[in-house]
């Protein structure tokens, strides 16, 4: 008799170490889900550098809500820093109103801000000195590239390069996004 309660305690006890085991990877996996990803914003406000381009990103006033969703990015190529995105993406993009006041944007991965730039379509006849995408380009096969300055990068001109941050390549990696 003694031994059947305790086969049936020790059944119980691991039914509930594998339950409790179960719901404790549920709860880590949905906290990666809603952190584990990449996201486009417009920025609302920001200060830039004095005599550049370059955003002041402890100024950084964020959208609530991302231009581009994670489920939006179908690929990132490290090589050449191109986004393609969904048709809806793209559209988003292209039919942004640009004006010579600077639409700026900031790139999050897990909620952490990465990096900022411009939206720089490529008939504007200013130089930048920071990184740019040029929206226009989302109406070829709905890629955007992201570079560093535009026309490109001036001799001695040297621009932090985030855009292969490892936060936002191991959650493209994680799901098989990264090309």
């Amino acid at each position: 008799r003694t031994l059947i309660i305790m086969k049936k305690s020790l059944f119980c006890f691991l039914i509930g170490a594998f339950v409790l085991a179960m719901t404790g990877c549920e709860k880590e996996s949905i906290l990666d889900n809603s952190n584990g990803k990449v996201e486009l914003y417009l920025i609302d406000s920001f200060s830039t550098i004095p005599n550049s381009a370059q955003i002041d990103e402890s100024t950084v006033v964020i959208s609530n809500s991302p231009l581009i969703n994670y489920a939006d990015f179908l690929s990132y190529n490290t090589s050449d820093h191109i986004f393609e995105l969904s048709e809806s993406a793209a559209e988003e993009v292209k039919n942004l109103a640009h004006s010579v006041n600077r639409l700026a944007f900031a790139v999050k991965a897990k909620d952490v801000l990465i990096y900022t730039g411009y939206f720089w379509p490529a008939y504007y006849s200013a130089s930048c000195d920071w990184v740019v995408i040029d929206p226009l380009m989302a109406g070829f096969g709905n890629r955007i590239q992201v570079k560093l300055g535009y026309p490109g990068l001036v001799d001695g001109q040297v621009i932090q390069d985030k855009r292969n941050d490892e936060r936002i390549i191991s959650i493209f990696k994680r799901d098989g996004k990264l090309k």
